[in-house]
């Protein structure tokens, strides 16, 4: 190895110690997830257009409550007036001023959330009159004055009023039960009950006409329902005032007295996710991403003491762009391992990135099922990419026939995996249909340029790479450290650098070669 690559990469290597050694030690940022649950950082984007005209954008904001705790909060304002305004407990932002073009407006907080229990007891205690006259009988938003709710009352036998949770219960079974949910339906409480059948909205605005006709102070909630992987969804459910707490309830998912922990309430006693004036037209978008640390080591790493470091933070990018980052950032360590492999334990394998692609591609399954759906699409690939041998095709259009095999491929296992209730055969939509359909065409020209065992060999090296790179690619532990350490790359560079400057025996030429090994010792002798 010579020096400049000796020094070259040795000075990289410590250049990267010496900055997660700084951030780590005297900054205090921590190398790993804490293991915290129910950690979210959600993000919604408004796109507001308007003529000139003055007008104002108007959303809910969650606040702290029962199973929620919410913190570092911030918001994007172009060019408009910002101010968060509190109405009776609940809290809005007001974005105003005058809206010509189009405005993108934002407002992002995190969120560490735990299942939300509320007693489900009959207390007799009567409701304080603030919750009666807003969610009470007579409310103005769903009111449960509609001729048709008494008779509904004699039909299911409703338990009488001095059995406040009776009620609770019979009504909750009622709605749950006995109303169908489509997602076409009305949102109408009234239509929902005539017809049996109603949409999420509708369901549960039936379920809070029915309860505050019974008696029980009821209110709709608007949430959030937080997914890995997908987008937001907003969701509704009901709540319930009874033994002096409000009892969370949803006839469409079924949980009774227990939000999950997934859930994030934004609005109580409306549905409406957001209310505009002056504006031509308004759209809205929702990004959730999953943290791993606990709140104290997020605020941390979102503004830390150093000024540079707050600067160049990672956390201050859009949550698209994170989650982003956040896979590519683990390509490096791919990288890495797959330079140990060929440089210096000497394995063949197709390509240099091969193996890294494949274990990227397989990184949302589990390593079982990714090597099933692969070793399939690939035994029935190789074979119909041997059958277009007999029509001398040229390059790209065989390429583009293997695509659309794997395609076809792909889809069957999607269909399978449904009706074997197989989700893992479901993602199977979303594989890297290119690295399959590449990973075949190598597979077959090796196979007619030096055999079947060189073919075989390279596959199989290149597949034992990938379930050695796999884990990295699915590990939190490994996303988290490279995306809040991102000067690690830099060390990385220094060990390829260092790898890519060795010029001894590689350990299958060590193999290989021991006969000769043996030879030479015997001779010296």
């Amino acid at each position: 190895m010579s020096r400049p690559v000796l020094f070259t990469g040795i000075a990289l290597l410590l250049f990267a110690i010496g900055v997660v050694g700084w951030k780590a030690l005297i900054l205090d940022l921590p190398l790993a997830p804490s293991g915290a649950k129910g950690l979210w950082r959600v993000e919604l984007e408004v796109s507001a257009r308007g003529t000139g005209r003055r007008g104002s954008v108007r959303v809910p904001l969650p606040s702290l409550g029962p199973g929620q705790a919410v913190f570092d909060e911030r918001i994007q304002s172009d060019r408009l007036l910002f101010a968060i305004r509190n109405e009776d407990g609940q809290r809005f932002a007001i974005w105003s001023g005058r809206f010509e073009g189009v405005h993108e407006l934002a407002h992002g907080f995190r969120v560490q959330l735990d299942p939300s229990r509320a007693p489900v007891t009959g207390g007799n205690a009567a409701a304080p009159s603030g919750i009666v006259e807003r969610y009470g009988p007579r409310a103005s938003e769903i009111p449960a004055d509609d001729t048709t709710i008494p008779q509904l009352f004699e039909r299911i036998s409703l338990p009488p009023a001095s059995d406040p949770e009776g009620r609770l219960r019979s009504l909750f079974s009622f709605v749950a039960d006995e109303v169908a949910t489509r997602d076409t339906a009305s949102d109408d409480a009234i239509l929902t009950l005539a017809a049996r059948e109603g949409s999420q909205v509708g369901k549960t605005r039936s379920l809070v006409m029915l309860l505050r006709g019974a008696g029980i102070p009821a209110r709709v909630v608007l949430g959030l329902k937080l997914q890995t992987g997908t987008p937001p969804e907003e969701v509704v459910w009901a709540q319930a005032w009874l033994g002096g707490v409000w009892v969370p309830l949803s006839p469409v998912e079924g949980f009774f007295g227990e939000r999950p922990a997934d859930r994030v309430a934004l609005r109580f006693g409306s549905d409406q996710a957001i209310e505009t004036s002056g504006v031509e037209a308004v759209g809205r978008r929702y990004h959730a991403l999953r943290e791993q640390l606990r709140p104290e080591e997020l605020t941390a790493l979102m503004v830390p003491n150093s000024d540079l470091l707050a600067a160049l933070s990672l956390y201050r990018l859009p949550l698209p762009t994170q989650s982003a980052l956040r896979g590519l950032l683990l390509l490096p360590i791919g990288a890495l391992i797959v330079a140990l492999f060929r440089n210096i334990i000497g394995v063949p394998t197709f390509g240099t990135f091969m193996p890294i692609l494949i274990a990227f591609a397989l990184r949302s399954y589990p390593l079982a099922p990714g090597l099933l759906l692969v070793g399939s699409v690939l035994c029935v690939g190789i074979f119909g990419r041997l059958a277009f041998e007999r029509l001398h095709l040229l390059l790209v259009p065989r390429l583009s026939l293997l695509l659309c095999i794997v395609v076809l491929l792909v889809t069957g296992a999607a269909i399978v995996g449904r009706g074997s209730n197989i989700h893992n055969l479901l993602a199977g939509v979303l594989f890297p249909l290119v690295i399959l359909t590449m990973l075949i065409e190598r597979f077959a020209v090796t196979l007619s340029e030096e055999g079947w065992r060189s073919a075989l060999e390279r596959a199989g090296w290149s597949i034992a790479v990938a379930i050695v790179v796999h884990p990295v690619f699915r590990s939190a532990s490994a996303q988290q450290l490279m995306f809040g350490y991102p000067e690690l790359v830099v060390g990385i560079s220094g060990l390829l650098i260092l790898i890519g400057g060795y010029t001894g025996f590689r350990v299958s030429d060590l193999i290989r070669f021991r006969a000769f090994a043996r030879f030479g010792a015997r001779a010296s002798r």
